[in-house]
């Protein structure tokens, strides 16, 4: 999770050697003068044995209370939302510092000597990054606690090293278009770090005049990153829990009141992050999109971020979606409102879609922000399908790559059903256009990739959709449907195109191909639609399912696949359609049913067999 500075930027000149104009004056420099310290100092402090009486006050005073004490945080609050074990060896040591600083036993003082000297002779050459600024953090909570067990010089020394951090970072502007952990890197040490400083010595004058700076930062960065609703960027995702753990900490430390403490618009945004954390989570915790890369939600971390930023509908959703051992911790009122939890944002190239909050619900989350589109699949507290969702088209022989990113075309959600669509250009003037559609209440998940306007005579399309852990496809011995299995069945899968039985040879094949589930389709044509069906109630797993291709009339002539399809699908005594014109639409008819639209998802009613539309696509 390393990242180094943008050469664009304005950097701080001790990180990358470069003059940035005159440093202040030492702060160890400046401890003799009377003007230097406020009230809360010893009055002593001035003079020949000032290290002495400094030392024992911070060893003695009963507050501030340390940053991990106002965040009633287990070990440390610095490393919330982020993986210990992906830092360099030099962060993780100053971190567990800290954690032992926390402690019942202080930390040793040799360790902390060795630990300070080697930070303070990097900083010349550390480059701006997330993994420097947790080590600025982590040194500077780790100073009020250890002054009686290391030498004043060095003391001062670590925290003139800070001082200059602080100092020279302060002309950094930074955009949403950088890569996340620079972002957070931006937050850590523009905002969280001077404003930490400024709460743990509120004695020294020139540290309390930092608090306004980095509040506006913290502002900025809240209103620069954050599309207006609280959600992040795609590239941000993996560094999202830690920003939100930043604001949060920052928050704490004004013990209690966030009165100016930055702008309304700020708070708002705060909140509404708060808020999108938890929906981009899944029912154990994890972070959605993010695989084993951010861990999963602690008790205290949870707790904390929304006694500090959420509300009672909030603590209403995660006590929905979360077991006990991580909700034990909640305070407040909840909510039975809970908040909208299925979204999509172009400009985060974001889209999660979810039955309903619970432990026992589905979710699917979405990473369009590039041509390697990104999916989450999560049926209660087992994850599906995780990872990149590829394909490789070829026409007449000639192998198509997509030109351009994915762009959304269609959103639509209600009670009934989530549904997006989206699409992408690929050359030779053909377009992959996915549709994505999760049935709240049937408990279903559509997946479709529709091929348009190859230029050839025959198609050949292979979707791959990776795996979760631990997650296997174990077909049927003689039709094509299979089972996502792990240790008992999952989910059933339908390859909607392919005939049923595997008997007949044609169309294509649904396999397991490595650690991915592989359908394969190919057909004559410029169109071909290439679709899932997915079945997510675990009620209907050990029942027959079956499916067919319906015929499509227009004008009493039936039509080519490239032209519209229709499938009749069955789980149990479930039944539901599904439609989709491949050319303009016209009036057509499958099974009875006059459409004159683009697309339609129904759902069978018995014992009329009349459809009541779950979805409509107008085209």
């Amino acid at each position: 999770m390393s990242a180094t500075i943008d050469p664009n930027v304005a950097s701080p000149s001790h990180l990358n050697g470069e003059s940035h104009g005159k440093l202040p004056a030492r702060l160890s420099t400046q401890a003799s003068r009377a003007n230097f310290w406020r009230d809360g100092a010893p009055k002593k402090v001035v003079g020949e044995k000032s290290w002495e009486i400094w030392s024992r006050h911070l060893a003695k005073r009963k507050s501030p209370l340390t940053v991990d004490q106002l965040c009633g945080a287990k070990g440390t609050a610095l490393v919330w939302g982020l993986n210990p074990a992906q830092l360099p060896a030099q962060t993780f040591e100053l971190l567990q510092l800290v954690v032992q600083a926390n402690g019942k036993t202080s930390p040793n003082r040799v360790a902390v000597t060795e630990a300070l000297t080697g930070w303070l002779s990097g900083t010349s050459t550390s480059p701006q990054s997330l993994e420097f600024a947790l080590e600025c953090l982590a040194v500077a909570n780790l100073l009020p606690r250890i002054a009686t067990t290391i030498d004043g010089d060095l003391w001062w020394s670590v925290l003139d090293a800070l001082g200059e951090v602080v100092e020279q970072s302060q002309d950094w502007q930074i955009d949403a278009d950088v890569p996340g952990p620079l972002g957070l890197a931006h937050q850590l040490l523009v905002g969280e770090l001077p404003l930490t400083l400024a709460h743990l010595f509120p004695e020294i004058r020139p540290l309390n005049k930092l608090r306004t700076a980095a509040w506006d930062t913290l502002a900025a960065g809240l209103v620069e990153f954050l599309n207006g609703a609280g959600l992040p960027r795609a590239g941000f995702l993996p560094v999202f829990r830690a920003l939100i753990a930043c604001w949060t900490r920052c928050c704490a430390l004004t013990d209690g009141s966030k009165k100016n403490i930055w702008s309304n618009k700020a708070e708002e945004q705060f909140q509404m992050a708060v808020t999108k954390s938890l929906c981009l989570s899944s029912s154990t915790g994890d972070a959605l999109l993010c695989g084993e890369d951010v861990p999963r939600w602690t008790a205290d971390f949870l707790a904390t971020v929304l006694h500090v930023g959420g509300d009672a509908a909030d603590r209403g959703a995660a006590r929905d979606l979360f077991d006990k051992k991580l909700t034990k911790q909640l305070t407040g009122k909840t909510s039975k409102r809970v908040p909208e939890f299925s979204e999509s944002c172009e400009w985060s190239s974001l889209a999660t879609l979810r039955t309903e909050y619970g432990r026992d619900k589905a979710v699917l989350a979405i990473d369009y922000s590039s041509p390697q589109m990104k999916i989450d699949l999560w049926s209660g507290s087992q994850r599906l399908l995780c990872g990149i969702w590829s394909t490789e088209t070829t026409v007449s022989g000639r192998q198509l790559t997509a030109v351009g990113n994915w762009e959304e075309t269609c959103w639509f959600s209600d009670p009934d059903v989530d549904y997006i669509e989206l699409s992408i250009e690929l050359d030779g003037g053909a377009r992959l256009e996915r549709q994505i559609a999760l049935a709240r209440k049937d408990k279903f998940l559509l997946l479709v990739d529709n091929v348009m306007n190859a230029p050839g005579e025959s198609i050949h399309h292979r979707l791959c959709l990776p795996f979760g852990a631990g997650v296997g496809f174990v077909p049927e011995a003689e039709t094509r449907e299979g089972y996502l299995m792990a240790d008992k069945p999952l989910a059933k899968v339908l390859p909607l195109g392919l005939p049923e039985w595997r008997i007949d040879p044609r169309v294509g094949e649904l396999t397991s191909a490595g650690e991915q589930l592989q359908l394969v389709q190919e057909r004559p044509g410029k169109n071909l639609s290439c679709p899932l069906f997915i079945d997510l109630d675990p009620k209907r797993l050990g029942k027959d399912c079956t499916w067919r291709q319906l015929t499509v009339a227009q004008s009493l002539e039936i039509q080519p696949h490239d032209v519209a399809v229709g499938y009749r699908i069955q789980c149990g005594k479930n039944q539901w359609l599904v439609y989709r014109s491949q050319a303009a639409p016209a009036n057509r008819t499958v099974l009875g049913y006059n459409l004159s639209i683009e697309g339609v998802i129904g759902r069978f009613l018995s014992p009329s067999g009349a459809v009541e539309e779950l979805l409509q696509v107008e085209g």
